[in-house]
């Protein structure tokens, strides 16, 4: 991992936008109509990217693509008046068998339209099996608001009862709802289409366009007085680690990968390390401190695994390794499977922040496969956190994964205040923009809110991000 992805967990982030010549969509779209409903907006009106997707039980693999649940409907051909089964062009959100349970769910983001109240019904699912869904919807893809249960080819919600008038949604939820025991194929409700009524996020043609990133500085040598910031490193060293992953032990590309990563850290950081290897087991490998490289490498080169995976008990003991340490802090946990010591390491991870932690927990599951027990539960330890889970399944995606673990999110808004993009350090395929004025809130500790981020035809907008004095501050470059 190189320096420059993982400086933003230090406060040093830069925000680049640059006008290019991309081709437009076309200023109107012509009526289409699926089961019934007409969408004055045509294609446009159904969701374009999908953000987060977890099947439950039971979903075979033929069914559990979340990239189905985009663009209009397609599972039962033309002239479908309802569907009642599974269709490989649907996703299914599977079931769950009582509230103890997680669901499964899928969020989908509009890009090109958004989700408003008008007369009549606002938003249509489109469900290929019959079974209900869950529906909320948000604006910011963090905070949702439940606006009722649907089921049919399509099935109808009016959002008019939940929402203040002249609101507008990006995101919306659906997840299973618990009933009875569904060992369908496509258990749960299936998904083949989301739309929403509302106007369409469109550019003229012929308008000048603007890529928006947001990315670490590559240099760390800049004179900051930055708040001491923490990270502890929480690795796997269970048997199962020792299993072989495209011939090489998934411990010794573990390993390697968390030695380039300390290799790469900055020179003032406050680094330790643990392992987990066997019920009530947890050795400290390197105390939560000033970043000693030589040293740490070498013990991590002599983690062995062994045993079962206490990631409950780990997660406990971090509390004494954090202690005295100043905030922000950040765990780092990597593991290839699930709790097997019988804690709660979602519970866990939840008294870490009652007892007045200010922390994330990032996660990563390594070569989890198809096991969606272990990777639910890895999941809902980022969630409750406020960290973010990565699925990894080789050493590439590993490394990457370490690369991107940044506190910082960021918000793009209209200048109508409509959403129109929400990401993540590191994210892949940032989204096209028309030269103006843009709202620009970025993810820090306070928020930075930057109004009126002018973007110029053929030149290049920087937001520089940094820590000093034991806050943030921006400053916006313009060409």
């Amino acid at each position: 991992m190189k320096a420059r992805a993982f400086a933003a967990w230090l406060g040093i982030v830069l925000l680049a936008v640059a006008a290019t010549g991309v081709s437009s969509v076309g200023l109107y779209a012509a009526p289409t109509t699926y089961g019934g409903v007409t969408f004055p907006q045509g294609d446009l009106a159904f969701a374009d990217r999908v953000v987060d997707y977890l099947a439950a039980s039971c979903v075979r693999d033929a069914y559990d693509d979340p990239i189905e649940a985009l663009g209009p409907p397609d599972a039962c051909g033309d002239g479908c008046d309802g569907c009642h089964g599974c269709s490989t062009n649907a996703v299914s959100l599977g079931f769950r068998l009582s509230a103890l349970d997680s669901r499964g769910y899928l969020i989908v983001a509009f890009v090109d339209n958004v989700l408003a109240d008008v007369p009549g019904d606002d938003l249509f699912i489109y469900n290929t099996n019959g079974h209900p869904a869950r529906v909320e919807i948000s604006t910011d893809g963090i905070n949702f608001i439940f606006v009722g249960e649907t089921v049919g080819y399509p099935g109808s919600i009016d959002i008019a009862p939940f929402v203040v008038d002249g609101e507008t949604f990006a995101y919306v939820r659906l997840s299973d709802v618990p009933a009875d025991e569904d060992h369908t194929e496509c258990s749960g409700p299936s998904i083949d289409a989301i739309g929403a009524m509302g106007h369409a996020q469109v550019v003229l043609e012929g308008s000048s366009f603007g890529s928006l990133t947001l990315e670490p500085i590559g240099e760390l040598s800049l004179s900051l007085e930055r708040a001491s910031s923490s990270l502890l490193i929480i690795l796997d060293a269970s048997s199962s680690m020792s299993e072989y992953l495209n011939g090489e032990r998934k411990i010794t590309v573990a390993k390697n990968v968390i030695i380039d990563l300390i290799d790469n850290l900055p020179d003032e950081s406050l680094v330790g390390m643990r392992t987990f290897s066997g019920c009530d087991n947890s050795p400290v490998i390197a105390p939560v401190g000033p970043l000693d490289r030589e040293s740490l490498k070498q013990k991590v080169d002599l983690i062995v695994p062994r045993a079962l995976t206490p990631i409950a008990y780990a997660l406990n003991q971090a509390r004494d390794d954090l202690l005295n340490i100043p905030d922000p802090k950040l765990i780092l946990l990597v593991s290839d499977g699930k709790e097997t010591c019988g804690g709660d390491p979602v519970d866990a991870a939840m008294d870490l922040i009652a007892a007045g932690y200010d922390l994330r927990i990032h996660v990563v599951g390594f070569d989890i496969g198809e096991d969606q027990g272990a990777r639910r539960q890895l999941r809902e330890i980022a969630q409750v956190t406020g960290g973010i889970y990565y699925d990894a399944k080789n050493s590439e995606e590993l490394r990457n994964a370490l690369a991107v673990a940044a506190p910082f999110s960021y918000s793009v808004y209209d200048e109508f205040g409509t959403l129109l993009y929400s990401g993540r350090i590191g994210d892949s395929g940032p989204p096209s923009l028309a030269a103006g004025s843009y709202r620009v809130v970025i993810d820090a500790t306070p928020p930075i809110v930057l109004e009126n981020v002018m973007i110029a035809p053929d030149g290049t907008t920087t937001i520089k991000v940094e820590q000093a004095n034991g806050a943030f501050r921006a400053e916006v470059e313009t060409p």
